[in-house]
């Protein structure tokens, strides 16, 4: 069995659609769109008071934007955060994505940006810190349990680089082995 047929599984093919999985091997790197995430992490924040929620990725940061309505005022308050990657923990047992606020305009809002990372299940947030499991991430499950011959293929796989781009999330892959 070649790397080529490992890489099959359709979850990981989701996750790449748009890239020729040769690439992918040739290049040791992945590249997610800000449409993905978009649609799998910011539509899922909208409700009554968040609203307008957006998502960008640029050269070194993210930034998600949006309107926020409470009840006791009677206008929606625009908000934008920016965020960046702080480190990222991807072993056999752990496979974290920590992500620093670093702005927050027009105030730093603590409450939305808790109120949007809790609609999330895979993410938390302390101390201006958002944590991403990715192994709770519902698309990503199965991918993290292929295995072949009891052997769990992801665990022989590290990020060595992860980084935004304009429009894109890259990560550098690598192989322990």
């Amino acid at each position: 069995m070649s790397i080529l047929d490992l890489l099959k599984n359709p979850v990981l093919l989701e996750l790449i659609k748009d890239q020729h999985l040769k690439e992918v091997v040739t290049r040791r790197e992945v590249r997610v769109s800000q449409d993905y995430f978009h649609r799998e992490l910011i539509a899922r924040a909208i409700d009554e008071e968040i609203h307008e929620l957006s998502m960008k990725f640029g050269d070194g940061y993210g930034e998600i934007s949006g309107k926020v309505k409470k009840k006791l005022i009677p206008f929606s308050i625009p908000f934008s955060a920016r965020f960046a990657i702080e480190r990222v923990h991807f072993t056999p047992q752990e496979k974290m994505i920590f992500l620093k606020v670093e702005e927050v305009k027009p105030v730093d809002m603590d409450f939305v940006t808790r109120r949007v990372v809790e609609k999330i299940p895979f993410l938390s947030y302390s101390d201006g810190i958002i944590a991403c499991d990715l192994t709770q991430v519902p698309e990503l499950q199965k991918f993290f349990a292929y295995n072949i011959n009891g052997i769990k293929v992801c665990d022989f796989l590290t990020v060595k680089e992860l980084l935004f781009r304009e429009g894109e999330l890259i990560g550098r892959l690598g192989l322990c082995l």
